[in-house]
């Protein structure tokens, strides 16, 4: 599963994103022709092979659109949940299809129910926003306690290794953690004001 998604996720969006979508989809047909007859252990040697020879050969790319990706599912208000969640997807309609070029831009306004669910989402992407504005100001701030900045290296080490799939899923077991660290820096703020 993990080294079939590094193929089929990661690595496709990656190359769809640096190269381009045509040379994404034929690496990924070879990638499978290959595969096709083998069992799942066999196949799962074949992926994780094709992944490290990948990443070794774009090790700096491939870390940057990962930061980069990582980062964006940071302020992810929970789109694509939402309209799964109401049956306006089928999982092939992801943003990210969209950032990567795969699908126009024009498909997140072709239809007039899915604006609401638009509306719905624009405060929390704006409270995201906030939040992490007052989480960074808490530790650009002035200087913390070391068990405050082993919370902010578990932060960043989970947006990173989560790469082009972190959303607000993958961001929802940290988010009381967020928000304690976004009231400790509201708090101080008003005590400071004092």
């Amino acid at each position: 599963m993990e080294n079939k998604n590094l193929i089929h996720y990661n690595l496709y969006y990656f190359k769809s994103s640096s190269e381009s979508k045509q040379v994404a989809d034929n690496w990924i047909s070879e990638i499978d022709r290959k595969v096709e007859n083998l069992n799942d252990a066999q196949k799962n040697k074949i992926y994780k092979s094709i992944a490290k020879e990948e990443i070794s050969n774009h090790f700096l790319a491939y870390s940057w659109y990962q930061f980069l990706t990582g980062i964006r599912g940071v302020i992810d208000p929970g789109r694509f949940d939402l309209m799964t969640f109401y049956k306006k997807e089928d999982g092939k309609q992801g943003f990210l299809k969209i950032l990567n070029g795969n699908k126009s831009w024009k498909i997140l306004f072709s239809n007039t129910s899915v604006l609401v669910i638009y509306f719905f989402l624009i405060p929390i992407f704006l409270f995201s926003l906030l939040k992490w504005f007052f989480f960074v100001k808490f530790f650009v701030s002035k200087k913390r306690d070391f068990s405050n900045y082993y919370i902010l290296i578990l932060i960043i080490y989970s947006v990173l290794v989560t790469g082009p799939v972190n959303c607000s899923r993958y961001m929802m077991p940290l988010q009381l953690i967020i928000i304690t660290f976004t009231l400790l820096s509201i708090n101080k703020k008003h005590i400071s004001a004092n």
